[in-house]
């Protein structure tokens, strides 16, 4: 039987979208082949690139004859062509729970992420602290969910999940703003150190 090729992740090492994927390679022990994109140069506009993903955005994979963009359904593919070690329950209902929760992480927390990440991006002279704080405390109201969810469960399903895939390459960026830990949310802040210590998770640190 003929060897398959790596798969190819077009990739950009900063990018929490690819950060995602490749936690989940990793997790899943799959060979990959990364393959740099420039995204200040653009390159994921460029023509041969929007032939792979239309939207140019990173990341994209190639498995075999499999293109495929978008990183949580990237994701949910490589969990369904690549099921072992299982990274999602058997149950569909707890399955369904967990697609709710990426829903929450990734959507419902964003305006406030999206505030605060905004901010710092501009000149410190130039930033406004009130906005930031607004929003930190936006988002520790809004993280009071997922605390709850994990309880005294090691990750936030319960086992390692697409959940924690999802999720931990926006919580590495909100550590960094300052929103967690924080002691009104001891759950995340244990998972977070927990998260922190998987091998996947420190190869994207």
């Amino acid at each position: 039987m003929a060897t398959q090729k790596p798969i190819q992740l077009y990739d950009s090492a900063a990018s929490p979208n690819c950060q995602r994927v490749k936690v989940v390679l990793a997790e899943k022990r799959l060979p990959f082949e990364a393959i740099p994109v420039d995204l200040k140069q653009k390159e994921q506009k460029k023509p041969d690139f929007l032939k792979l993903n239309p939207y140019g955005k990173v990341p994209v994979i190639i498995d075999g004859a499999t293109v495929l963009y978008e990183s949580l359904i990237i994701n949910e593919y490589l969990e369904e062509k690549y099921p072992d070690p299982p990274l999602m329950p058997r149950e569909p209902a707890r399955r369904a729970k967990i697609r709710i929760l990426i829903d929450y992480g990734m959507n419902h927390l964003d305006l406030p992420y999206q505030k605060i990440r905004l901010e710092s991006m501009k000149d410190k002279q130039e930033r406004n602290q009130e906005t930031i704080e607004g929003a930190k405390r936006e988002l520790r109201n809004l993280l009071r969910r997922l605390d709850g969810e994990i309880g005294d469960q090691p990750y936030l399903a319960g086992d390692f999940s697409l959940l924690d895939a999802a999720l931990i390459p926006r919580f590495l960026r909100m550590e960094g703003m300052g929103v967690l830990p924080d002691a009104s949310l001891p759950g995340l802040g244990k998972w977070l150190q927990r998260m922190k210590d998987r091998p996947s998770v420190r190869a994207i640190m």
